[in-house]
């Protein structure tokens, strides 16, 4: 059954919303808060962006996000040979950590993402697995961090900028378009509109 009646977050007001036409937004008529907006082709767009995602992954990951000069030694590193370095000092909570939030459930959401918008596209959304896959995405939704790992990237220039020669590689460039495919997911997938082609099954 598609769900017609919506909750204003702003006011609790019960609000009767009809199908709505791609670009339309419904306001709430007595706060005139906004409650649903339909988006323009968010399945396609959404499918772009993992797939985009997963090509970056492995560069962003794997590939030296930055090199270090300090007189004539010049040192470089990656996302993984940090999280290899914070496991070799027996940081093992920190390497966990940021092995999860940062490499694997960026990974995993990319990956649902992608499973949750082929199945709308190619109409497999009465599965069992595609509704309790769609409940796991929205969970993990704000679990991965990579904004947090660019910001520590970010603190560091600043503060070895004027004891080290810096020099940017690949992999910062893949990290952060990385970074943008996911977080642009929250922005193109329209999780109500999938809700409503799962409740028309």
């Amino acid at each position: 059954m598609l769900q017609r009646q919506y909750a204003c977050i702003a006011c609790d007001a019960l609000v009767d919303i009809q199908s709505l036409k791609p670009g339309q937004v419904a306001k709430c008529p007595r706060c005139q808060h906004v409650i649903l907006t339909r988006k323009y082709n968010p399945i396609n767009s959404t499918i772009a962006l993992c797939l985009s995602g997963l090509i970056l992954y492995l560069p962003a990951v794997f590939y030296p996000l930055m090199s270090l000069q300090v007189l004539s030694v010049e040192s470089s590193a990656s996302l993984y040979s940090g999280i290899h370095a914070l496991w070799q000092s027996e940081l093992y909570i920190v390497a966990c950590l940021v092995f999860i939030f940062c490499a694997l459930t960026p990974l995993v959401k990319l990956i649902a993402a992608l499973l949750v918008s082929v199945g709308v596209k190619y109409q497999q959304t009465h599965h069992n697995w595609y509704r309790r896959l769609l409940v796991y995405y929205i969970r993990a939704d704000s679990w991965e961090m990579l904004e947090v790992f660019l910001i520590g990237i970010l603190v560091s220039i600043f503060k070895l900028r004027d004891m080290a020669t810096l020099h940017y590689d690949l992999g910062l460039l893949c990290f952060c378009l990385l970074m943008l495919c996911v977080v642009s997911l929250k922005v193109t997938m329209d999780k109500q509109l999938i809700w409503d082609h799962v409740d028309a099954r």
